[in-house]
């Protein structure tokens, strides 16, 4: 059913008066049928169209006099889009897929959980589906909410601009006029660098009001339905347009248009000092800022697997006080593997030396089980998540990052969706809201989120290959500096340091940023990121730790191990 259709739902309306398809022909012809699959009103001769057209043979039609009947439930029979002529009337719990009787025979016969969308339709949960309509209102509030808020930011960019470059001018005429060429250049690269900065956040505006229409018309088709649809079809249209809103969310998830131009700075007007020693006007700083329109879309999004809604449920709990029980083990490695990370709820991946690899682990069993190698051409180190999608990540190969999408299904798929050139090696790498951080064997790096060096300090890791890890909740970032576990906001400022042990190595943040970090001749210890307390945690084979990687929604814990093997915790 369009969402046109919807609109044209009732019969007595002046517009169902006359046949629609004669309309179209420019004539005006009395109806007196209404077509249940067509939507419209039909006469005579076109409801005799209906038995001659093969495809339209199917389409129930009822006598437009009878108003009850066609207003009590309207019984709309959705065709299967593979097979020709036949009705989606059967529902596959297992594939969670729609079928006709040649798709139930042909892919599902071996299916043991399937229904008929009549039994379904019985035991349907309206007032859910009501719930679900009005979440749409506010999710398209939210929406047009941020979308006002990105024309405040382009207003203020737009003041900004204009006030700097005002003041440049008249800084510019007091000068002689072999300044002349470098403001020209130095304005063209201001005015390059503003246009890509509005042009980024109207691209995301574009993207936001292409979801908002997304949004309306399906609360528009919802609500449509839950008037005069019956139940099967608010089960069908229902589960449709969960599945419609989540792949529109899943598109924005996959776009890199989230960091916002937020103000610009001019940090020295000193142009004739500039002038004497670079030969050039010093660029505006533009600052950048994460943006949290995702976050916010999916507050409100019918997403029953967003990673934020479920770490905002175990950011609940008491993390200095979680237990962590084990559900899976990897052994029989013929190396020491020192990075991993969770790209699913039950697969993990690790990077391997030799050869150079990417594996991908299934933990869904006690005993894991390897079921993809990626085979890499550069040896690949530290891994971590380049957004809000689980099987989206960044890999390090110390002279460049990798982003990929690695596609979870029968088979592992692996896109290359670009490549990160560094201007200074990266071994270990994390990524937080606003800043990512990583470390080579001599510096530790605060970063914006494309990798590019803000603050760079001196650094020596403890062990092996260096560890690092950011905050999923603030822009903190930590690591081992002398033994001690050192945390540092983003300005590299100094907010927490523990005492000294000889035996610390991997560290990760918890979801209230505590530090949990591996004391390799013991077990796990935890730190209260106020300093005012501190455990050792002990589970079942945590020996000898060696790095530890939290899941996204704090609900695993990943420990390697320094004698080969690595474990995978539940927390509870």
């Amino acid at each position: 059913m369009s969402l046109s259709s919807m609109s044209r739902e009732d019969p007595e309306l002046d517009e169902n008066k006359n046949c629609m398809f004669c309309k179209r022909l420019e004539k005006t012809v009395l109806a007196n049928h209404w077509c249940k699959s067509c939507m419209e009103a039909i006469c005579e001769d076109c409801k005799s169209l209906h038995r001659a057209i093969p495809s339209l043979q199917n389409h129930k039609i009822v006598n437009l006099s009878s108003i009850k009947e066609v207003n009590s439930e309207i019984e709309i029979e959705e065709s299967c889009l593979l097979h020709v002529g036949k009705i989606l009337d059967v529902f596959c719990h297992n594939h969670q897929k729609l079928c006709c009787s040649v798709c139930l025979v042909k892919q599902h016969k071996l299916c043991k959980n399937v229904g008929t969308l009549e039994d379904i339709a019985h035991e349907i949960d309206r007032d859910s589906i009501q719930k679900t309509a009005l979440r749409y209102i506010g999710l398209e509030k939210t929406v047009n909410d941020i979308l006002s808020e990105n024309l405040n930011k382009v207003s203020k960019l737009h003041t900004r601009k204009q006030e700097i470059s005002m003041v440049t001018e008249e800084k510019v005429q007091e000068i002689k006029s072999l300044l002349d060429n470098a403001h020209a250049m130095w304005l063209k690269r201001f005015e390059q660098n503003h246009a890509d900065s509005v042009g980024n956040i109207e691209t995301a505006s574009e993207e936001l009001r292409r979801f908002s229409t997304t949004v309306h018309e399906a609360r528009i088709m919802l609500q449509s339905v839950l008037k005069s649809g019956s139940s099967k079809q608010l089960f069908v249209t229902n589960y449709k347009l969960q599945n419609q809103i989540t792949d529109h969310i899943t598109r924005l998830k996959s776009l890199d248009i989230w960091t916002f131009s937020e103000d610009y700075k001019q940090n020295n007007s000193d142009f004739f000092s500039q002038m004497s020693n670079a030969k050039e006007f010093e660029d505006v700083v533009l600052s950048r800022l994460q943006s949290t329109a995702l976050e916010r879309i999916l507050v409100d999004a019918p997403d029953k697997d967003d990673i934020l809604k479920r770490r905002l449920t175990m950011s609940q709990k008491d993390w200095m006080n979680v237990i962590f029980k084990k559900i899976s083990q990897i052994t029989g490695f013929s190396e020491r593997v020192y990075y991993g990370l969770f790209i699913h709820d039950t697969k993990i991946i690790l990077s391997l030396t030799n050869p150079p690899s990417l594996k991908i682990y299934d933990i869904s069993k006690a005993t894991g089980e390897c079921i993809h190698t990626d085979r890499c051409q550069d040896r690949p180190h530290d891994l971590c998540h380049s957004g809000l999608s689980l099987n989206e990540i960044y890999v390090s190969f110390e002279n460049f990052i990798n982003h990929y999408r690695i596609d979870v299904a029968e088979t592992i798929t692996f896109t290359k969706l670009r490549t990160i050139q560094l201007k200074e090696p990266m071994l270990a790498i994390s990524r937080g809201p606003r800043t990512a951080f990583a470390a080579n064997s001599s510096k530790r790096m605060i970063c914006s989120l494309d990798f590019c060096v803000i603050h760079s300090s001196s650094y020596e890791p403890s062990g092996d290959v260096p560890f690092v890890s950011s905050s999923l909740i603030s822009d903190s970032h930590c690591f081992i500096k002398d033994y001690t576990v050192v945390a540092v906001e983003q300005n590299n400022k100094e907010i927490f340091k523990s005492t000294k042990n000889t035996d610390f190595r991997g560290v990760s943040f918890d979801l209230q940023d505590n530090i949990l970090v591996c004391n390799w001749s013991t077990k796990l210890k935890q730190f209260k990121h106020d300093k005012s307390e501190s455990r050792n945690i002990d589970a079942a084979d945590m020996t000898k730790p060696y790095n530890v990687v939290l899941h996204p929604a704090g609900e695993k814990l990943l420990v390697l191990s320094y004698d080969m093997k690595c474990c995978v915790y539940s927390v509870s």
